[in-house]
């Protein structure tokens, strides 16, 4: 071993060893540098990393056999009773390795340049881009709370950390002089490495408060800091107590922080109730997953901490908040309402409850926009940076043709709320419907690259890219979330649908129903596939044997009415449609959406089957005269553009369907194989021009599925799916 050793410090194999070291390591550090401005992801940094590892039993090889002179390359010789061991020219059999040493070495740099090319590039050269330029102005009584990091030995405590400072946050919410920016948006940058400056930046704020909480038993360390746009402390404090006083350093932190950036502000009286500790801490649990939309279990968590302390309010108006989202069945409706009333009455005018009440008044059937309108805008009066509350509000306002008002709210809570998915998506539905298109898409890709996105947010892009005919585009976001494992494959199925690969769709709409059993949506899938082939009769049985084998009784399904009746008007069924259609689409208010559209054209379809013509021109005159309105006003861009065409078409109006469908073509819209056995363009069917558009379509799609049919080739996407489950659900135990 020692004549070993000595042979190799002879032939300065650690000097190339130590020397291939520090090169490898400032190539990764020069990689590091500009890597990013070149639009390389940090992927390739692991990429460079690897083949520096391959390179180096090269280099070994290289210090063993050669040394670099002065007078070039030279073959290091074995030291022997005739020989000095001293360095030699090269001869036959040393360029022989020589080139063997040169082959491996080309082969490691060609690997590594082909994986770094082949890496997806990043959107723009740094974060701050994807997001959006730094604001010009910062209201001077901006601030965000940011989540406060959990300095405990227990990762348990996670959601009591940002319980905390969820609580802090709606404490300084309720101050109407001050500008709050949202939990959405403030929770982007949990255990994020970004700077005070780029945070600030990004959420356009003057202050951020941060801190960490430390929990052991029943002790409690709060330490907060309230810094200014550029980093510099403007306030800290440490609390040491114990856990019975959360509730005071809460309300005094919030106090504080709301005097230090409006000093005029008089603080307000805290609340009177303080919850027994182990109540509000199952809220915090169950609240955290409501706000991860994991909202049936988040639901058991609040039916929880109810039980644990059935005086305490705010449990009640969260539980409802949980059930009402997405689509409700009528007995949760119910439940909701139940919660919202106890709420109210352990907390007279909680803003929460009424936000809560206005959201179920929107929920029920038929919803009430008038009523929720006023109720939604007590809530606001008393908490006026509450974003959930701006957001259904506008959707009230919206229902009613009240587009202005619900346009100002809109952005207003966008203001507050930048990296929230849902108003986002809803900002860049109007930044489209003006012709914003470039502006539209921004936000939405702002939504999906912050640190941990929502599905809502890949939902959000995938509609836009749905509505404009980036179907490609749409095809890889339904991957990045199907990977994800958040939501449904449906997007991803609907995808394929577009493009007629039948196959694939059939495949991920099914697997849907395999992987995610409890979406609200799963008995409707078996008949999804029939539907968008036309093959109406198909799906109008698929969904009834879906309900039947799951025993569920259809009064519960808030959607069941709707699809039962167009698939039995699409599939001929004329009387049966009408008699489920008619009470939710005939008369009332025209709401400009699709699927009211689709129900109020399906039962016009019906009352022609059965010959009542009058009804039928009837209730496609009210959606022109909604169109007309100010709902309508700008929104002839598509999907709208492409209903309000089928409408004419059912009037008998041809040029004027012909107008608008060349519009909604023009504007993005793709639904050729989904919509080729509609009988609602019937009249349309043997007219040159409509078919001249459609072939138009045809070919557009044609051309997009070859760029997905070669993603499919180059990507096992049902693999990595496969894979990312069972990674998930490792880490889970």
């Amino acid at each position: 071993m020692s004549r070993l050793m000595r042979e190799l410090r002879r032939r300065r194999v650690f000097t190339t060893a130590g020397l291939y070291v520090v090169g490898a390591w400032l190539l990764l550090q020069v990689a590091d540098v500009v890597f990013p401005g070149w639009g390389i992801p940090d992927t390739g940094i692991n990429v460079l990393l690897v083949a520096a590892i391959l390179g180096f039993p090269v280099a070994l090889v290289f210090g063993w056999f050669f040394n670099i002179t002065t007078h070039g390359i030279r073959r290091t010789v074995p030291v022997g009773p005739h020989e000095a061991g001293e360095p030699r020219p090269l001869r036959g059999g040393d360029y022989a390795i020589l080139a063997a040493l040169v082959l491996a070495s080309a082969t490691i740099i060609f690997y590594a340049t082909n994986r770094i090319l082949a890496l997806p590039p990043i959107m723009v050269d740094d974060i701050e881009d994807r997001i959006g330029p730094a604001p010009a102005d910062k209201p001077a009584n901006s601030v965000a709370v940011l989540p406060f990091t959990n300095v405990s030995s227990d990762q348990e405590n996670d959601y009591f950390c940002d319980g905390v400072s969820e609580e802090i946050l709606n404490k300084l919410a309720a101050y109407a002089d001050l500008q709050v920016t949202g939990r959405t948006s403030s929770w982007q940058f949990k255990g994020s490495d970004y700077g005070i400056p780029r945070i600030s930046n990004l959420l356009a704020v003057r202050y951020l408060l941060a801190g960490s909480v430390r929990k052991s038993s029943d002790q409690l360390r709060i330490s907060a800091q309230l810094v200014d746009e550029n980093g510099t402390q403007v306030w800290s404090e440490t609390f040491d107590r114990t856990l019975g006083d959360v509730f005071k350093i809460q309300a005094e932190i919030a106090e504080i922080v709301a005097t230090t950036v409006v000093p005029q502000i008089v603080p307000e009286a805290s609340l009177v109730y303080e919850p027994s500790l182990d109540a509000y801490q199952q809220f915090l649990r169950g609240r955290e997953l409501v706000h991860q939309r994991d909202t049936r279990r988040g639901a058991e968590e609040l039916r929880k901490a109810i039980d644990l302390d059935p005086g305490f309010a705010e449990p009640y108006a969260e539980l409802a908040i949980a059930i009402l989202i997405g689509a409700p069945k009528r007995s949760e409706i119910e439940e909701a309402r139940e919660a919202i009333d106890t709420a109210l009455t352990l907390h007279p005018g909680m803003p929460r409850a009424l936000a809560a009440r206005g959201l179920l008044l929107q929920q029920k059937v038929p919803p009430d926009y008038p009523a929720s309108e006023i109720v939604l805008r007590e809530a606001l009066k008393q908490e006026p940076n509450m974003v959930d509350a701006m957001n259904w509000l506008s959707q009230a306002l919206s229902s009613q043709g009240k587009e202005p008002a619900a346009d100002a709210l809109q952005y207003r809570a966008f203001k507050l709320d930048p990296l929230h998915a849902s108003i986002g998506a809803n900002v860049a539905q109007r930044e489209l419907v003006k012709g914003n298109v470039g502006a539209a898409e921004q936000i939405l890709v702002n939504l999906v690259e912050v640190p941990d996105p929502s599905r809502a947010a890949f939902i959000g892009l995938r509609e836009f890219y749905l509505s404009t005919g980036q179907i490609v585009k749409m095809n890889k976001i339904e991957r990045r979330l199907a990977i994800l494992g958040k939501h449904v494959y449906w997007g991803l199925g609907l995808s394929y649908a577009m493009l007629a690969m039948w196959d694939p769709a059939q495949y991920w709409i099914e697997r849907s129903i395999q992987d995610f059993p409890e979406h609200d949506f799963v008995l409707l899938y078996p008949a999804l596939l029939p539907q968008l082939q036309g093959r109406y009769p198909e799906a109008l049985r698929d969904l009834t044997e879906s309900i039947a084998s799951s025993g569920v009784n259809t009064r519960e399904l808030s959607w069941y009415r709707f699809f039962h009746g167009f698939y039995l008007a699409m599939a001929g069924e004329y009387q049966e449609a009408v008699e489920e259609l008619q009470p939710d689409y005939e008369g009332g208010q025209v709401n400009l959406d699709e699927w009211e559209l689709d129900g109020r054209q399906a039962l016009a379809l019906a009352f022609i089957g059965i010959g009542n013509e009058d009804r039928a021109r009837s209730l496609l005159q009210s959606i022109e005269e909604a169109a007309k309105g100010p709902q309508g006003d700008g929104r002839d861009r598509n999907p709208l553009a492409y209903e309000l065409a089928r409408n004419a078409a059912l009037l008998g109006d041809k040029d004027l369907g012909l107008e608008r469908l060349r519009k909604a073509i023009d504007t993005g819209w793709r639904g050729y194989y989904i919509n080729d056995h509609d009988p609602r363009w019937d009249s349309l069917q043997d007219d040159p021009r409509f078919q001249a558009m459609m072939a138009e379509v045809k070919a557009d799609l044609d051309r997009q599925r070859l760029e997905v049919e070669k993603l499919d080739a180059e990507e096992d996407l049902p693999a990595l799916v496969d894979q990312a489950r069972a990674e998930r659900a490792a880490s889970a135990h």
